[in-house]
């Protein structure tokens, strides 16, 4: 309070409350006004799930809809998973034992084949990556169930199920009386202590008692954005409107263009629907042929004249509009508008690799929430039944279950959008130690094992025929090699007799 609102307050007190009333008003916060402008956008906070669940479904089905009839909604998520999870995303064992990882590699290989992974014998490990991806994209989450399969190399195997199977009904659990929200059993910090799920007939109907699955036994893949949310919404629900929209619109476009192509001429007449002057030829319907041919020449009847149809529409405003929604479509999820539209005309190198890498900062932690959610989990849990089968003999494994559980994940990599430039820049940067040859592996979706060791082989294999390659080192190196020999080449001669003296007792 300055010092006139202190002289106003004195003499008059109530204008003073005015006053300040009247500041007060003047410091609120625009966004939160109602005004005539505004006051049919009243939205409430409410508690996530309450809110989630009365809108969950129908979310859910237009996302599948759009997943299945638009392009554009088809390119995002086709996009999203080739470039989070490609051909897959795999492990490196890392123990401390070399020839272990060898051979939990191998068993794991075998046992991504779809026989020994997949419960229904359908898909390897790795597809079931890509539609785990695509479900928890569109529907906003996806279950996987861990099952015990004696008969498989590794006696465990996934079975995926769908969010749907979820029990929407039962609110109580019948034994410990916990709280069951959406089909989840929760305790008292909203933790998940079972699924709740509904059994599937082979014929497509659903069995209303469902099944108490304990929580260790499922995996539940969605993204947590609120604190106190249970379950997972759809990824598109921020852009699914404006994707309707769009495919609404292009249908009318097309619909529009359909129609004005086939207008081509009118030929009014002054005298009505009357056959005056020349005769017409008549179809069986009674009604004039009228057809128009390259090159035609047509005689008109008295009274009658041709008006040319020229449509107005033009397809430069439907592809500037197009554009627009496509441009904020894949903001909405994190995307450039080459990733989402294929369209690379008007991209110059360096707007491609700044929108290539800001899509990499999309992909990148979805390819971590993969491997820390889902594929990590599942390692550990092959691990467990291949030691309990004896597929893996490990003495100690249980006294240091982490140690021998531990993994690296390696995602796919990205292609190069200038390899000249951009291969120079990597070797400077292993060169000076700005990157480890592991480090670049890793970007491109290779095993740094498997490259030495491939490498090896390579060069081992050239050496036995006479050849010499120089493809696995870099010219600065090979250029350093070359200068180092020839300065020290005299020297080397003259000390040439000595060596040998000396090289002699070892002999």
């Amino acid at each position: 309070m300055n010092l006139i609102d202190n002289v106003i307050q004195i003499l008059s007190p109530k204008w003073a409350c005015e006053r300040a009333a009247y500041r007060e008003l003047l410091s609120r916060y625009e966004a939160g006004e109602i005004n005539r402008f505004n006051d049919d956008w009243t939205p409430i906070n409410a508690d996530t799930e309450n809110t989630d669940k009365t809108q969950r479904d129908i979310i859910k089905a237009r996302a599948r809809y759009l997943e299945n009839n638009s392009d554009i909604a088809n390119a995002a998520v086709g996009g999203i998973v080739r470039n989070v999870v490609g051909v897959g995303i795999k492990p490196q064992a890392r123990t401390p034992l070399e020839a272990l990882n060898k051979e939990i590699e191998r068993l794991w290989d075998q046992w991504c084949r779809p026989e020994n992974c997949d419960i229904t014998g359908n898909q390897t490990f790795y597809e079931m990556q890509r539609m785990l991806l695509r479900r928890k994209i569109v529907d906003g989450e996806i279950l996987v169930k861990k099952i015990t399969d004696k008969d498989a190399v590794v006696p465990f195997k996934l079975q995926i199920i769908k969010s749907d199977m979820l029990d929407p009904y039962l609110l109580y659990a019948p034994k410990t009386n916990r709280v069951i929200r959406s089909g989840i059993e929760l305790d008292d910090y909203l933790k998940p202590v079972a699924y709740w799920i509904r059994r599937k007939s082979p014929d497509g109907y659903i069995e209303y008692e469902p099944d108490r699955v304990p929580a260790a036994q499922i995996i539940h893949l969605w993204t947590k954005n609120q604190p106190d949310q249970i379950r997972g919404m759809s990824d598109l629900t921020p852009i699914i409107k404006r994707i309707k929209d769009t495919a609404d619109y292009l249908d009318a476009e097309t619909v529009a263009a359909k129609i004005a192509a086939c207008f081509s001429v009118f030929i009014t007449s002054e005298f009505g629907g009357a056959n005056v002057g020349r005769g017409s030829k008549m179809d069986k319907d009674g009604k004039k042929l009228k057809r128009v041919s390259p090159g035609m020449i047509q005689y008109l009847s008295p009274g009658e004249k041709i008006e040319t149809a020229n449509p107005s529409r033009s397809i430069t405003s439907a592809k500037d509009f197009v554009a627009v929604q496509e441009r904020l479509a894949g903001s909405g999820l994190g995307l450039s508008y080459e990733m989402m539209s294929r369209d690379f005309q008007k991209a110059s190198f360096s707007s491609a690799r700044q929108g290539a890498l800001e899509d990499r900062k999309t992909f990148e932690p979805m390819q971590l929430f993969m491997a820390s959610h889902f594929c990590q989990v599942v390692y550990e849990e092959f691990m467990d039944a291949a030691v309990l089968s004896g597929a893996l003999q490990i003495p100690d494994y249980w006294q240091h279950r982490t140690l021998y559980t531990k993994a690296e994940w390696v995602a796919p990599g990205w292609s190069w959008i200038d390899p000249e430039k951009e291969v120079d820049a990597d070797i400077k940067a292993i060169q000076n130690g700005g990157k480890t040859l592991a480090q670049w592996c890793a970007e491109r979706g290779y095993d740094w094992r498997e490259q030495l060791e491939q490498m090896a082989l390579e060069k081992q294999t050239a050496e036995s025929l006479g050849l010499t390659l120089s493809v696995h080192t870099p010219e600065s190196v090979q250029a350093a090699e070359s200068n180092h020999k020839d300065n020290n080449q005299g020297k080397d001669e003259e000390h040439e007799p000595e060596e040998q003296e000396e090289s002699e007792p070892e002999s």
